[in-house]
């Protein structure tokens, strides 16, 4: 009998395409922030403001909801100018992920990090100020 329903089984994968993967939309942020460091996976110096002369920022999201294996990105913007984007493995239902930043004194304006799902969609935008 088991060798019969591991059988049903491959049938039904193969026949719905496979593993049952997380759709974007399930997956969400519950909690973000840009601030100067992360320690043990918490925000540090959290702020909508920082001096020219930080050096380097970190762009922090708490992700829930996924089911399998997802994955966002951030996407670094210096007045509405993509400056970089990174993919961060999303590997648990509520996982902590950051990425970071490296600032050149003189890129002082505006800046904000949009949380990207997978389908490309903006699920959270951070801004920011750098002066």
């Amino acid at each position: 009998m088991r060798i019969r329903n591991s059988w049903l089984v491959w049938l039904l994968m193969a026949a719905l395409g496979g593993p049952v993967a997380t759709q974007a939309s399930d997956v969400s942020v519950r909690e973000a922030g840009v601030g100067t460091g992360v320690v043990d996976r918490v925000l540090q110096g959290a702020d909508v403001k920082f001096d020219a002369s930080v050096g380097k920022l970190y762009a922090y999201t708490r992700i829930v909801g996924a089911q399998e294996d997802a994955q966002v990105s951030h996407r670094w913007y210096y007045n509405d100018h993509l400056m970089a984007e990174v993919t961060l493995p999303i590997r648990g239902a509520d996982w902590r992920t950051w990425s970071s930043k490296n600032l050149v004194p003189m890129w002082i304006g505006d800046w904000r990090v949009d949380v990207v799902d997978m389908d490309g969609s903006v699920i959270q935008s951070l801004a920011f100020k750098v002066e």
